[in-house]
């Protein structure tokens, strides 16, 4: 989790100048800012999901791809066969 000491920010921005109200309102935006940023161990938790989810669709495709391939062999053999058949003996 992030944290902001928002009373130091705020004091700050008045130190320049920045009107209090105005100071207190950027201190409350950045805060609520800082609260939707992602953190480390967000991110970590994201990877291990997007590894999971790659590694079941790499799964998914490497038996799509056999299915193909027996497909594809078997017409194919079977195209063989049958042009021997009607070939001149």
């Amino acid at each position: 989790m992030n944290s902001l000491d928002i009373l130091g920010y705020c004091k700050r921005l008045e130190a320049v100048g920045i009107p209090r109200e105005q100071a207190e309102v950027h201190a409350q935006v950045l805060a609520e800012v800082m609260a939707q940023v992602a953190t480390k161990d967000d991110l970590a938790g994201l990877k291990v999901w997007v590894e999971l989810y790659v590694k079941e669709q790499i799964q998914s495709l490497k038996a799509d791809m056999l299915k193909w391939l027996v497909t594809i062999s078997v017409a194919q053999a079977s195209l063989l066969l049958a042009a021997l058949r009607y070939l001149p003996h």
